[in-house]
């Protein structure tokens, strides 16, 4: 079944709250436009433009009337813009999700011009409650069933895009997760609220190379129930010196890097309800692009400038938070040690500045990439020393340190301690041991920062990749072979053993 959920970029939610949270204590109604972006297993309605009333449009006495008139204005600026109809109304003082029950004064406005609506812009009507309250939101959509008659079905969450990352859940859909026994210190850190909230979203990771696979870990033993792995490359005997949990055994066998992630991430977790969804495609083709759109954060630990253009595409149109950063070592010449080193961390979305403008990748090597010249190593050679696509190079020590930067950016955007949330791109020089603020800002006429909230319409940044097909052939051939499928067999039996080994130690408990 396909989840359906709402997204609401930071600028759009202060102008719809400052309209529907009233000194007066009061409710309030407004209409807004909405656009689809649509994965592999849900929906999300990413709502954009309000369309506010004009005077004689609305009537507040307690609660909020609105007319046909004003509704019908609504729809035709919508279906003008390409969009859907989002009607927003408020609850004061409320602070849990607001659920529109058949029969309700809600559900019935709504229902009544849901048809209205559906026929003039081709969308279902979204319907949202704001709980001023916690200023969070619920929210629901309005569309035929398999007869003729309407019908209303709750969204999951609705996450707003501001300083910080806050998100309404709905209690039954997306439940608040039992405490355990294994987050004891997790929970005295920052509470069950708060672990309620990290634990429940949606994280993907693109890159399970060395530090995906680290950050990968770092959410597993948080408790994040839901975790999304994104990787078509294979452990390879080079690997060893920064892969996290990466044997020689993983080589021999061909395991591919989401199938190590996998394995990992699931003996460390510590959410009863864990589960894993894993990619062995590329975020540059379709499918992996669709894929990541059911993910609520997105950890963007690749080196390329081809996913990274994809994964900024997502953070501005699709109004997906991208945390993204990346290592650069200095050697002194001839090996002779190390001059510096530097990571980078930031977060990607609306209202900051985009990976592009802040020059983690150049625009024309999205090109390079697509037709195979960063694969060809006779190309890098010849690439200027100082190249950016040449400094590919990373330990495990640094490894570490960059995941432990994306992984502050990530707490800081979904914790905000002491009200602080994002902190803005940052640099961390090895050498001096000095963390740098980057001051940097979305070049005019910026097409990522211009396109936000745009969702389906965006212009497409995938395309064939050959290098992921090539990877994946391959594995698939050297599998095969009959002495690695029986040890990939010996392995498979190895580990039920161990599962089954497990639930008898659970049970004598």
């Amino acid at each position: 079944m396909t989840e359906f959920v709402v997204a609401v970029a930071g600028e759009e939610h202060d102008r719809l709250s400052d309209h529907l949270t009233r000194a007066d204590g009061q409710e309030d109604v407004c209409f807004a436009l909405w656009r689809p972006s649509t994965g592999v297993r849900r929906t999300t309605a990413i709502i954009g433009e309000a369309v506010f009333p004009a005077p004689d449009e609305r009537r507040v006495d307690r609660t909020a009337w609105f007319t046909g008139d004003y509704a019908l204005r609504a729809a035709r600026e919508a279906a003008g813009a390409g969009a859907g109809v989002a009607l927003l109304h408020s609850h004061p003082g409320a602070t849990s999700w607001q659920a529109a029950p058949d029969g309700s004064a809600d559900a019935d406005s709504e229902r009544k011009i849901a048809n209205l609506t559906r026929e003039i812009t081709g969308h279902p009507l979204v319907g949202m409650t704001l709980s001023t309250g916690s200023q969070t939101w619920s929210a629901r959509r309005w569309d035929r069933g398999q007869g003729t008659s309407i019908a209303n079905s709750e969204a999951a969450s609705v996450r707003v895009l501001s300083n910080a990352l806050h998100v309404g859940y709905h209690p039954t859909l997306r439940p608040p997760p039992p405490a355990q026994g294994t987050q004891l210190r997790t929970l005295h850190s920052w509470g069950e609220q708060v672990q309620a909230h990290l634990a429940r979203l949606r994280v993907l990771v693109v890159g399970a190379g060395s530090v995906g696979q680290l950050v990968l870990e770092m959410l597993a033993r948080t408790g994040i129930e839901h975790v999304g792995i994104m990787d078509f490359d294979t452990v390879e005997l080079v690997n060893l010196d920064r892969l996290h949990g990466a044997t020689t055994l993983d080589a021999r066998l061909y395991t591919s890097k989401a199938e190590l992630a996998q394995r990992l991430t699931t003996g460390a977790a510590t959410a009863i309800r864990f589960a894993t969804g894993v990619h062995e495609i590329s975020i540059c083709e379709p499918n992996g692009m669709r894929a990541g759109l059911d993910y609520d954060v997105i950890f963007s630990c690749v080196d390329r400038p081809w996913p990274r253009h994809v994964l900024n595409t997502l953070a501005y149109s699709d109004v997906v938070p991208i945390i993204d950063g990346g290592i650069r070592l200095d050697p002194m010449p001839g090996a002779a040690g190390l001059r510096n080193a530097y990571w980078r961390s930031h977060t990607a979305g609306p209202g900051r500045s985009c990976i592009r403008c802040l020059g983690q990748y150049d625009v024309a090597d999205v090109q390079l990439e697509r037709d195979g010249s960063l694969d060809d190593p006779s190309y890098i050679a010849n690439l200027p020393a100082d190249s950016p696509l040449r400094a590919r190079q990373n330990v495990y020590a640094t490894s570490m340190a960059a995941a432990s930067a994306l992984t502050n950016q990530f707490l800081s955007l979904v914790i905000a301690p002491s009200g602080f949330g994002d902190p803005g791109p940052l640099k961390f020089d090895l050498r001096q041991h000095r963390v740098e603020r980057v001051q940097a800002n979305c070049a005019d006429g910026c097409s990522y920062s211009g396109s936000s909230g745009i969702g389906d319409r965006r212009r497409d940044p995938t395309g064939h990749h050959t290098l992921a097909e090539r990877v994946i052939a391959e594995r698939k051939r050297a599998r095969g072979r009959n002495r690695t499928r029986l040890a990939r067999a010996i392995v498979r039996a190895s580990s039920r053993l161990e599962d089954f080994a497990t639930r008898i130690a659970d049970r004598s408990d």
